[in-house]
């Protein structure tokens, strides 16, 4: 997918997203808002955002 194509939202809550996955493991991560919220929610096995 290109980034190119994609308003500046949807490459946040992208990135947010993949950094949250990154840091699955870790216990207490150092994350903005937004990739703490996803964090959370794959930690609880729940679907996440978008």
């Amino acid at each position: 997918m290109s980034f190119d194509e994609l308003d500046r939202t949807t490459r946040y809550i992208y990135d947010a997203k993949a950094r949250a996955s990154a840091v699955l493991n870790e216990k207490e991560p150092k994350l903005t808002a937004l990739e703490k919220a996803m964090w959370v929610k794959l930690k609880r096995g729940e679907r996440p955002c978008r």
